[in-house]
């Protein structure tokens, strides 16, 4: 639960740095572009965490984006393993070819370098028996991202890809919230997926 709290503090407080610019750049001109988005990974929800993320574009070429995952707010129906604890994803885009930046700044292909941290306990099931022993992860990744961003006036949809090197305790299920190992026990940590989320 004091994962959870920090996690939510620094939200927070990284939203109140950037929200007073945000609003701004909306007030500068009826015709602005957009901006800032938030973002949610559905899917993850059924693997047992919801992940917020936060964009913010400093040009029509360069963004930031900065992701909390709460693990344990959702329903584990991968392992079933009643997961509990913290995902921090950080990353700096340069969106390559875009697309309608004369209403969004966000929308285009883009590459991306992102630094992901996740900490949080869960239950391991041993193959000889039915027992089920709680186990604590700690690893990091540091992922090579490109993906697609489609905004339509105020909807977006994400979707990306990545590899990268991963270092840490592991874990039994080969998932770590944001990217599993190949091989399981190895260091190469792919991720995939796609995000919802408002533009503004």
């Amino acid at each position: 639960m004091l994962l959870k709290n920090k996690a939510l503090i620094l939200f927070v407080l990284f939203f109140a740095l950037l929200f007073p610019s945000a609003v701004s750049s909306q007030n500068s001109s009826s015709v602005s572009p957009s901006r800032n988005d938030f973002k949610f990974t559905l899917l993850s929800l059924g693997s047992g965490s919801t992940r917020i993320t936060y964009e913010r574009a400093f040009s029509q070429l360069n963004s930031a984006e900065f992701t909390v995952g709460l693990i344990g707010l959702g329903w584990d129906w991968m392992n079933n393993s009643h997961p509990h604890g913290l995902l921090t994803k950080l990353a700096y885009k340069w969106l390559l070819i875009p697309i309608n930046n004369v209403s969004s700044w966000l929308a285009g292909f883009y590459a991306k370098p992102e630094f992901v941290f996740a900490d949080f306990m869960y239950d391991y099931k041993y193959a000889s028996s039915d027992t089920k022993c709680p186990d604590r992860t700690y690893q990091m990744a540091l992922l090579a991202e490109c993906g697609y961003q489609l905004v339509l006036k105020w909807f977006l949809f994400d979707v990306y890809t990545g590899l990268g090197p991963s270092f840490g305790t592991g874990n039994s299920n080969n998932y770590f919230h944001s990217f599993m190992l190949f091989p399981s026990d190895g260091w190469l940590a792919f991720t995939a997926g796609f995000r919802v989320g408002v533009a503004f």
